[in-house]
């Protein structure tokens, strides 16, 4: 049996004798699935996202083809990082907890909570790994899905982020520390500008204005942004200024008051982006916050 997966459906993801038993779809980048699959022979493949698996019970008659010997058991966890493709013997009865985020997402956080260059992320391949924080945090966060539908509030986004963190400081590829790669911005270039999107996200903010804070021209600037951010000037502006909305939600605040607070022209012009973004309105997110 071959298993291609799809990418935060709602379709079953399985085919033959394993089957989805609950799924969440968290927005665009982020999804939670549990499935049982019974003895088999599997490929496992998904090219659109990294896959964090847990073995909630059985699989210690299981293992990786290329790693015979090693056998699977409740509580270990297996990272298949995004375009991974691997080959499984099954034994028996084994019941998953599946993440599944978006290479996008983890390098998104790394730029802003490590301050590092997105390139410098890269997960590792794991297989049965025995991490009492990671099954805590995965968990934790699989709970919070079922208890709570949507965005799941800043309480949920607050785990996602934890679990991120982990991630990135225990299982990545390539070191965060004193590591320089080719083009791009400069570290110190990346925190001015950081800091000046940050103290002017109520401002009209241009390429050329950011730009000359690093010396480049706005077009060599805006390429170079992208390399080290992993998205556009314009993309990590507007997703910086719905997180500043994401978190003034919480207060008592008006959505124009918001909305003129966080940059957006226009109220409506924060509703549109701000549901391309979460899936929701401001209205609905911050009713959801209130359950």
């Amino acid at each position: 049996m071959r298993i291609k997966e799809q990418y935060i459906s709602a379709a079953p993801l399985l085919q033959a004798d394993a089957n989805i038993t609950e799924q969440h779809t968290l927005g665009r980048d982020v999804a939670v699935s549990t499935w049982s699959i019974g003895r088999n022979s599997v490929t496992y493949e998904k090219s659109d996202s990294h896959t964090l698996s847990l073995y909630l019970s059985g699989g210690v008659t299981s293992y990786r083809r290329d790693l015979k010997g090693h056998t699977g058991q409740p509580g270990v966890l297996c990272l298949m990082p995004q375009g991974h493709l691997s080959r499984w013997h099954i034994g028996g009865d084994i019941d998953f907890a599946h993440l599944y985020f978006s290479d996008a997402a983890i390098k998104r956080f790394a730029v802003d909570h490590f301050d590092k260059d997105a390139r410098l992320v890269d997960l590792r391949d794991l297989t049965y790994e025995k991490d009492t924080t990671l099954k805590t945090l995965l968990l934790n966060y699989l709970e919070t899905c079922r208890i709570e539908a949507g965005p799941n509030g800043l309480f949920g986004e607050q785990q996602l982020f934890a679990l991120f963190d982990h991630l990135v400081a225990h299982y990545n590829g390539l070191a965060l520390k004193n590591r320089a790669v080719k083009g791009g911005l400069a570290p110190h270039q990346m925190r001015r500008v950081k800091a000046a999107i940050f103290d002017q996200l109520d401002t009209r903010l241009t390429i050329a204005g950011l730009a000359g804070l690093t010396g480049l021209s706005p077009f060599h600037f805006a390429r170079q942004f992208k390399e080290s951010f992993g998205e556009t000037p314009a993309h990590y502006i507007t997703r910086q200024r719905v997180l500043a909305v994401v978190s003034a939600l919480g207060s008592e605040k008006s959505l124009a008051d918001i909305a003129a607070k966080t940059g957006f022209a226009q109220q409506s012009h924060m509703t549109t982006q701000f549901k391309r973004t979460t899936g929701y309105t401001p209205h609905a997110y911050r009713q959801q916050l209130k359950h």
